[in-house]
């Protein structure tokens, strides 16, 4: 099956990037069932027209990597999948689904439209004459047992179903076979198990073509488009989407050890985000949408912005990257309560003399880390003088705002903590000798914990004198929001030595140091109920578009491996030849 669909499906899933057409409500999109987990939306219309205007087809890409070699196999698995009878020019979805029909573990579909049903039928006879084509109703279909998989078709449309193995991660759920709960003793083995290899049979045709028939004929409220914040993220018509049901994978069999009141929290809670090429960046934007439970805490506490001058008051201008973020603690508070564990973690902290609530009320949830001269190189090692290895180092800052003073102070003077730091004036300093030796410069005060790469930064951070200097525009891309962050990719590229770099990648090496500039993201509320995020990649150059870019280096990098293969391969038949010969002269 394999030998067929990644000619097919999978070829024309990435080849969805290439060639496809515009639909404001992508057909394919009611063969989504509202079980599925994660869904990925790929709108080829908007990503061809990008390729395509700049002169980049799928022949052009295959000629560049393979110098115009047409009997290759990549080569030849393009052109079957054109003349296969998918529609190349449809939208493609790939989805990670929890099953409906009983027995079956999670899988993985794809799903696109089909131009000519009788071209995709002779293509996967002529793919695999021996294979079994069967009827059911309006729909043919054919079966791979020893692959788990199943394939059907209607004159429209085509679904793949591929079962994903969840055996190696159920063994790991306590109680489970390999990982046994508390208080168990160790599992031994059972000669007479039977392997999950062993188990699969024929006997699972039926189920499958019951979820494949299922997937085919979804009643509307059975389909993700009766889920509002899936069917408005169709309507975006962006380059792609991609879409997140927690609930359907915490409902999932696989997640039974998850407790129930964790699961009650992230009912009707969904993540959705559109993912566009534009020129010189790429721009993700997305929508958290929060439960009714989830709603209720953010409703009680409301949202809070980042304190910026935990930011700007930086003494550095050589920026490697940035994180802020600001909630209030209280909200975990309620989170663990309606969790029922907060009776457990009360008295898992009675011994240290605190309460879950003095935690909660001793900070007040705004942090920051700002890092800024990043570099990669030779350090001598501690322990073997005179060995050196290229190591990163950083200067960075920390920085965590306190709450309720008194809240504080009984923490930093509990039993737990009383042994290891030690009150002198206004701040707290470490005793605990083990810890002094190993721990970074901090500064600890009723109003804020603050440590640091050096104590020369941590000092001028603290003094308050220093401004931060960012790229134009940054600054107020951070500010106002809930969440925040920044990066700098070109400093972090360009840091990397060349001695580190293959010879025979220098060159690829070089391209990518020109590739990217810097990212940042950023959070905030929209209302009690949803949240708001951006994250943007920026390139060097601005005036080309973003995948454009990524495609070209993509291509640079897949000749570079052609050749080192094609190198290795002329090595390997030299050592041969020469050792053939050697037998020879013997």
């Amino acid at each position: 099956m394999k030998k067929a669909i990644s000619k097919v499906l999978l070829t024309a899933l990435s080849a969805a990037v290439i060639l496809s057409a515009c639909s404001k409500a992508p057909e394919e999109s009611r063969f989504i069932p509202k079980t599925a987990g994660v869904v990925l939306e790929l709108n080829a219309k908007q990503l061809t027209t990008k390729l395509v205007s700049n002169g980049i087809t799928m022949d052009k890409l295959f000629e560049a990597v393979q110098q115009k070699d047409t009997s290759n196999e990549v080569m030849k698995a393009w052109k079957d999948a054109e003349n296969s009878g998918v529609d190349l020019q449809s939208h493609f979805f790939l989805s990670v689904v929890t099953p409906t029909t009983a027995g079956l573990d999670q899988y993985v579909s794809v799903t696109a439209s089909l131009k000519d049903a009788d071209k995709f039928e002779a293509f996967v006879k002529k793919q695999s004459p021996d294979l079994k084509i069967e009827t059911k109703n309006d729909l043919k279909y054919f079966w791979k047992a020893d692959e788990q998989c199943i394939v059907g078709w209607t004159k429209s449309t085509t679904i793949l179903i591929k079962s994903i193995n969840t055996n190696e991660l159920k063994k790991f759920a306590p109680g489970q076979q390999g990982f046994p709960a508390p208080g168990d003793a160790p599992a031994e083995a059972d000669s007479t198990e039977v392997s999950p290899v062993a188990l699969v049979s024929d006997s699972n045709e039926a189920a499958w073509l019951t979820e494949l028939d299922h997937l085919f004929h979804l009643k509307k409220d059975e389909s993700a488009a009766s889920i509002e914040p899936f069917n408005k993220l169709l309507k975006e018509n962006a380059d792609a989407g991609l879409f997140f049901n927690a609930e359907s994978f915490y409902n999932s069999t696989n997640m039974t050890m998850i407790p129930a009141n964790f699961k009650k929290l992230m009912e009707g809670t969904y993540y959705a985000s559109t993912i566009n090429f534009e020129n010189g960046k790429i721009v993700c934007e997305g929508d958290s949408y929060l439960g009714k439970e989830m709603t209720a805490i953010m409703k009680k506490y409301g949202s809070k912005e980042i304190d910026y001058d935990l930011i700007k008051k930086y003494p550095g201008t050589n920026i490697t990257g940035l994180i802020a973020y600001a909630f209030d603690f209280h909200m975990i508070g309620d989170i663990i309560k309606l969790m029922s564990v907060d009776g457990m973690v009360n008295m898992s902290l009675a011994k240290s003399g605190v309460t879950l609530d003095d935690i909660l009320d001793a900070f007040e949830g705004q942090l920051a880390y700002v890092a800024s001269d990043f570099a990669i190189t030779k350090q001598e090692s501690q322990y073997m003088p005179g060995h050196f290895s290229d190591k990163p180092s950083a200067k960075w800052i920390f920085t965590l705002k306190v709450g309720k003073k008194e809240a504080f102070d009984k923490i930093m003077t509990s039993p737990m903590l009383k042994d290891v730091f030690a009150k002198e004036g206004d701040h707290y300093v470490i005793t605990n000798p083990m810890m002094a030796a190993t721990a970074p410069p901090m500064s600890i005060t009723d109003k804020y914990i603050t440590l640091g790469s050096d104590s020369t930064l941590l000092q001028e951070y603290l003094a308050g004198k220093g401004s931060i200097k960012l790229p134009e525009g940054v600054e107020s891309k951070l500010k106002g929001n809930m969440m925040a962050g920044y990066v700098d990719l070109d400093k972090l590229v360009n840091s990397v030595p060349d001695s580190e770099v293959d010879a025979d990648a220098k060159p690829l090496f070089a391209k990518a140091k020109e590739l990217f500039k810097d990212a940042y993201f950023n959070t905030k509320m929209n209302g009690n109920d949803k949240q708001h995020g951006e994250i943007v990649i920026n390139f060097k150059n601005k005036d080309q578009n973003s995948l454009v870019q990524l495609v070209n280096f993509g291509t640079e990098a897949a000749k570079l491996i052609q050749e080192k293969k094609a190198k290795e391969e002329g090595e390997n038949a030299a050592i041969d030849s020469a050792a053939a010969n050697a037998d020879t002269v013997k």
